[in-house]
């Protein structure tokens, strides 16, 4: 089954090749997302490292939207990372994985999510349950960074703003008309800023 991350752990990837699934089950008529982002200095360099369902592969090929299907009672998004060539973009030093929900939703109607890192194989690496998840409608599940090798940490850090603004954090240009755009006169809906990267919340005891 892999590690069991808590909030803020971290382990190393040492497998060339990473799927990462998103697994959830949904009450009523909500649907949630898959999507990544390929960071340089915490900001996508262009929209071009935006990949989500509409942007299913980056330029390079190395991360790749493979799609959403029934698992057991539920449903899973899935990501995929060639972090071999990842590498060889050495300008690329993070690669944030998000789910989000859509506009009207909050993350709590998808019940529990559980977020899986494995292997070209199928083996499960690592496994990540977000339970602290609210109103907000996105969340960043896991960071896959380089620090003496590639990395992977358990973030589940929340946005009440949706995808749109969590994307807009990270550089994408977002259009201005988009339904998940915050309204300013609402409290709930009020944008929670992107967590500190450099200076992650890490469980007493544990190292980075």
């Amino acid at each position: 089954m892999g590690i069991a991350l808590r909030k803020g752990e971290n382990m190393p990837i040492l497998a060339s090749v990473a799927e990462i699934r998103c697994r959830w089950s949904s009450f009523g008529d909500v649907d949630a997302d898959l999507s990544a982002l390929l960071l340089r200095g915490r900001q996508v360099r262009t929209d071009d490292d935006f990949i989500f369902y509409n942007q299913a592969e980056s330029v390079d090929g190395s991360v790749k939207y493979l799609g959403k299907r029934h698992a057991g009672d539920g449903f899973e998004d899935r990501i995929a990372i060639n972090l071999a060539d990842v590498a060889a973009a050495a300008d690329i030093d993070a690669i944030a994985v998000v789910l989000s929900v859509d506009s009207g939703h909050r993350l709590v109607e998808l019940g529990a999510v559980t977020a899986t890192i494995l292997d070209a194989g199928g083996t499960s690496l690592a496994t990540f349950t977000m339970i602290d998840l609210t109103v907000e409608t996105a969340a960043v599940a896991f960071e896959i960074y380089r620090r003496g090798g590639w990395k992977a940490r358990a973030v589940g850090q929340g946005y009440h703003d949706g995808l749109a603004g969590l994307a807009r954090d990270f550089g994408v240009t977002v259009d201005d008309e988009s339904p998940s755009t915050p309204n300013p006169t609402d409290p709930s809906q009020t944008p929670t800023p992107a967590v500190d990267w450099n200076n992650p919340p890490v469980p007493a005891g544990y190292e980075i």
